[in-house]
C-alpha cells in the first residue's frame, strides 16, 4: 500500500485507535449491560405553605440524559439481592417562571433495582441524589418571593418508579413518575425547598445484550435486627458567627415482613447546638420516638421514619412531628454509612451524615 504523504500514513493507525478506545468499555464490561436514556417530563409544584401559593402556580418541564450499567455477577447481585442499575444523569428543569424561579441544572447519581419483569415489561424503582445549579434564588431586594431556594448551589433528591416496554432488544420505551426535591439542606435560610412531581416519557438504547443469570436469593431474616446510629450536620446559628453542629444518637429495631420490606421502631436523642438554649443542656436535649419502614435491598437500606417530639426547647419550632429519609449502605458486616434528610412535612430542615451499627 502506498501513501501520498506522512499525514495519510497515520490515518489507518488513528482510525484503529479511535475504534479500539471506543470498544474498551465493552471489552472490559462485556458481562454487564449498559444503556443510555433520554426523557422529557412535565409536572407541577407543591405549595407546602400559604406564602408559596402565588409563586407555585407553574408547570415545570425538562429533559434528562442518563447512562446506566447493570453488573450481572454474583457479588453485585448480593448487594441488594436483585439486579440493579447504577448510573449518572444530567437534567435540565425549567420551573416555568423565568423571573422568579428560573431553572435547575442537575448532575446526579442513581440506583435502580429491578422489582419485576415479564416478557417485554420491566418495573424499576430509580432513586438518586446530586447537586443542582439554580439560575434564580432568594434575594431580599431583587427576588423576595422565591423562598424555595436561597443559594445557587443546592441538593437534589428524587425517587422515580417507572415502567419499561421493549420495542426491540436494543430499544425500549419508559413511562415514569418522578418525585423531586431540591433544597440546600439547611445550609442557608430561607430553606423551604421545592417538591415537584413530574410525569416523564423516554427512550432507552441498550449498548449490549447479556442474558441475566439465575442467582439464588439469600434466605429472609425474620428475626429482629437491632441497630444504633450517630448523625452529624452543621447549621447556621442566629446567636453565633460560625456554624454550629447538630448531633443525634439513635437506637432501634426492625423486622422483615417481605423480601424487601421491614417495619421498625426506635428512639432518637438530638442536641442542636445552633439553637441558643438558655435552660441548660438537659432541657435542650430532644428525645423523639419513631416508627419506620425500610426498603431492604441486600446491603442497601432506604428507611422512612416518622418521629414525635417528646420534648424540645421553648421556641425551637412549632412542629409536633418530623420525618427522616435515610439511605444507608452496609460497607462491612455490621457497619453502615449513609446520608439522611430531616423534614417537617414538605419543608426540609437539614441533610446529615450517618454512621450505623447492627447488633
Amino acid at each position: 500500500m502506498e501513501y501520498k504523504n506522512r499525514r495519510d500514513m497515520g490515518k489507518p493507525t488513528i482510525n484503529f485507535l479511535r475504534i479500539w478506545i471506543f470498544l474498551i468499555p465493552f471489552q472490559v464490561f462485556s458481562q454487564n449491560i449498559g444503556r443510555v436514556g433520554l426523557e422529557g417530563s412535565r409536572g407541577f409544584v407543591i405549595a407546602h405553605s400559604s406564602d408559596l401559593i402565588p409563586v407555585s402556580q407553574t408547570n415545570p418541564y425538562g429533559l434528562k440524559g442518563s447512562y446506566q450499567v447493570l453488573k450481572t455477577d454474583q457479588k453485585n447481585w448480593e448487594a441488594c439481592n436483585c439486579f440493579h442499575y447504577l448510573g449518572i444523569g444530567f437534567s435540565y428543569h425549567n420551573f416555568d417562571s423565568p423571573d422568579i424561579l428560573g431553572a435547575a441544572f442537575s448532575l446526579s447519581g442513581s440506583f435502580e433495582p429491578i422489582l419485576w419483569q415479564h416478557k417485554k415489561w420491566v418495573l424499576g424503582l430509580e432513586s438518586g441524589m446530586g447537586v443542582s445549579y439554580l439560575t434564580r434564588f432568594y434575594d431580599s431586594e431583587t427576588n423576595p418571593s422565591n423562598t424555595f431556594f436561597s443559594a445557587p448551589i443546592s441538593f437534589l433528591m428524587f425517587v422515580a418508579p417507572h415502567l419499561e416496554y421493549s420495542l426491540t432488544p436494543e430499544w425500549t420505551l419508559q413511562l415514569a413518575l418522578n418525585y423531586n426535591h431540591i433544597s440546600n439542606g439547611g445550609q442557608k435560610k430561607p430553606n423551604k425547598g421545592m417538591n415537584y412531581p413530574m410525569l416523564s416519557f423516554g427512550i432507552y438504547h441498550y449498548l449490549n445484550s447479556v442474558e441475566l443469570p439465575n442467582h439464588s436469593k439469600q434466605p429472609l431474616e425474620r428475626e429482629l435486627v437491632f441497630f444504633g446510629e450517630i448523625s452529624y450536620t452543621n447549621k447556621n446559628s442566629e446567636w453565633a458567627e460560625k456554624r454550629k453542629p447538630s448531633l443525634a444518637l439513635t437506637g432501634g429495631a426492625y423486622k422483615s415482613i417481605t423480601g424487601i420490606n421491614a417495619l421498625g421502631l426506635g428512639v432518637e436523642l438530638n442536641r442542636d447546638f445552633s439553637f441558643d438554649g438558655e435552660d441548660g443542656i438537659s432541657n435542650d436535649l430532644m428525645p423523639a420516638p419513631f416508627i419506620s419502614h425500610h426498603f431492604l435491598f441486600g446491603r442497601v437500606d432506604f428507611s422512612q421514619r416518622m418521629s414525635l417530639y417528646a420534648h424540645k426547647p421553648n421556641g425551637y419550632n412549632d412542629y409536633l412531628f418530623y420525618q427522616r429519609y435515610i439511605l444507608q449502605y452496609q460497607v462491612w458486616e455490621n457497619l453502615g454509612l449513609g446520608i439522611g434528610l430531616k423534614a417537617h412535612g414538605h419543608v426540609a430542615e437539614n441533610i446529615e451524615f450517618r454512621l450505623g451499627w447492627k447488633f
